[in-house]
């Protein structure tokens, strides 16, 4: 075929999908060109998801009738004028691609009014055509409307998820902008209904503790840095708060959300002895540097950024770690700014029904016998065949999951006294759509404001355990699952039952010891977890013979 020109709208398509992928990508190009704006607060509004209507309002400095017309042609922004800009960019939005991707795939209304001036203008654009150019009322700042994204490239469209699937990775993305920018304002609604609405925080701790909770906030702990060309705040979580994905891990470069990639390599060897393995520690980065040590130009969706020595920046990330980890987790008490913590967990008591049975019940072994627990995370157990040495989590958790999938149903015990859990916004949606089906977990859960939930029944079997071991853990493991899909049952008891059971480093009595293991070996499925994992390895008395030399 002949080299020809493409058509421009055909070269817009193209450079829309370079930047817009979803709509969680619209809000958080149209976010941070409220930020660039100096929005002191920004308002969202999110309709399906996204796909149908994304409203981003701001107070910034606004446009005037002809910059509008401007800013929704491609490569033109207000961030950089020469080459050399690119070399000292300190603002968010820069490319001067993504509000002129949004319009050449969606319906998009602008209406701003700049500082100074008597009235604003609003702009029209259907697919890149300019439908509308008048003038129009509205205070100083600027309101982007994106409806029906995709409406002219059904392929594309196809492609999204369901609107409460869109609306998780949306409220995903706004929750990094929220935490990396503590001094904005900011009103998130969703289908209709106020999901966050935070004033501006004193500082980094406080914008934790209004996303994350208060009690949260209070375990973390700080550290400060001053590198020549660094500048490092951080928040580091205790072991006991890592989790199974990097869901909590945050860095931001300057203000700009950046995912930690290989930069968390020190971190994950920091916390290496304190974690089980496949858990990620909690942290919350925000990392001021020199531009000139930074090419944050390297992504399409600035999601990414270089730096001119990664090792040096690797090897701060590790020695903040090292140092939260060699202090005290504070506890700072009340946080400025956050909302009132709940009363703390109280032992599950149960209303009209017996209390469970002990979580493990002693029974006899036969073929086996135990030899003792080793570093406080593992099971040495004498068998016909070898020496088996046990993973006592997993363990537990093949135990309690196969209690759930061959039993009929997981009956509640009801709390006399409702426990009141904080999650962060984007995760509150999630179990709030889930309030159905963890009810047939035996997960009793009862909106109780944007973000706190009262808790008023736990599965009955776990129920005394978990009262003594806290809440937070299992409905953030579950919330996180919610977060990536729309999982079966089936798999968000394998979150519960995950956190339910005995941790690595937990001391357990003989008797328990010998409870436990009669019960895993009684399992249909010894041989892995519910995740997969391997419970188990065996060394047996031939190849032991046999490295001994016998």
């Amino acid at each position: 075929m002949p080299i020809r020109r493409l058509d421009e709208a055909v070269v817009r398509k193209i450079a829309a999908g370079e930047v817009v992928d979803r709509p969680a990508s619209v809000a958080k190009e149209l976010v941070e060109n409220a930020l660039d704006a100096e929005g002191k607060r920004i308002a969202v509004d999110v309709d399906a998801g996204g796909i149908v209507l994304l409203r981003v309002a701001d107070d910034g400095y606004g446009m005037a009738p002809d910059e509008l017309r401007l800013a929704i042609e491609r490569h033109t922004t207000s961030k950089l004028a020469t080459e050399e800009d690119l070399r000292h960019i300190r603002t968010l939005g820069f490319r001067g691609e993504a509000l002129a991707a949004i319009c050449a795939v969606a319906r998009v209304t602008l209406l701003s009014r700049p500082r100074g001036a008597e009235a604003g203008h609003e702009l029209r654009v259907e697919g890149g055509t300019v439908t509308a150019d008048r003038p129009a009322a509205r205070p100083v700042g600027t309101t982007v409307e994106v409806a029906d994204l995709f409406f002219n490239v059904p392929a594309r469209r196809q492609f999204l998820d369901s609107p409460p699937a869109e609306a998780r990775r949306v409220l995903t993305a706004l929750k990094r902008l929220v935490l990396a920018h503590p001094a904005v304002a900011f009103a998130v609604r969703s289908e209709g209904r106020a999901v966050l609405d935070v004033p501006p925080a004193a500082d980094s701790l406080v914008r934790i503790a209004q996303v994350y909770g208060r009690d949260f906030a209070s375990r973390l702990t700080p550290v400060e840095m001053r590198e020549p060309g660094f500048h490092l705040q951080g928040w580091f979580g205790p072991p006991e708060l890592a989790r199974p994905t990097r869901v909590d891990q945050h860095l931001f470069l300057s203000g700009r959300p950046v995912r930690p990639g290989v930069l968390a390599v020190g971190i994950a060897q920091a916390y290496g002895r304190f974690v089980p393995r496949g858990q990620h520690p909690a942290f919350f980065l925000y990392l001021d540097a020199d531009p000139e040590l930074v090419d944050v130009n390297v992504h399409p969706k600035k999601e990414e950024v270089r730096f001119r020595a990664e090792d040096v920046v690797m090897d701060l990330l590790r020695r903040a770690a090292l140092r939260a980890l060699g202090g005290r987790v504070v506890a700072p008490g009340p946080v400025e700014g956050a909302p009132p913590a709940g009363p703390a967990p109280v032992p599950a008591a149960a209303v009209g029904e017996e209390a469970p049975k002990p979580l493990l019940a002693a029974a006899p072994g036969r073929g086996w016998r135990v030899l003792g627990q080793v570093q406080g995370r593992f099971i040495v157990v004498e068998a016909e065949d070898g020496l088996e040495i046990v993973d006592q989590h997993v363990a537990h958790e093949r135990v309690l999951f196969e209690q759930y999938r061959d039993g009929e149903g997981m009956p509640a015990q009801e709390f006399l006294v409702p426990v009141q859990v904080e999650v962060p916004f984007d995760r509150a949606e999630a179990l709030r759509r889930a309030i159905p089906d963890l009810g047939r977990l035996g997960v009793h859960l009862e909106p109780f404001g944007d973000r706190a939930f009262l808790l008023r029944g736990w599965p009955a079997p776990l129920a005394d355990r978990q009262s003594r071991l806290g809440f937070q853990e299992p409905l953030a493991a579950v919330a996180e699952r919610l977060l990536e899909g729309e999982p079966p049952l089936l798999e968000l008891w394998r979150e519960v039952a995950c956190a339910a059971a005995v941790k690595a480093g937990e001391p357990l009595s003989r008797e328990e010891q010998e409870a436990l293991i009669a019960d895993w070996k009684a399992t249909r499925e010894p041989a892995r977890c519910p995740h997969g994992r391997p419970v188990a390895v065996v060394l047996t008395w031939a190849d032991l013979a046999h490295r001994l030399g016998r």
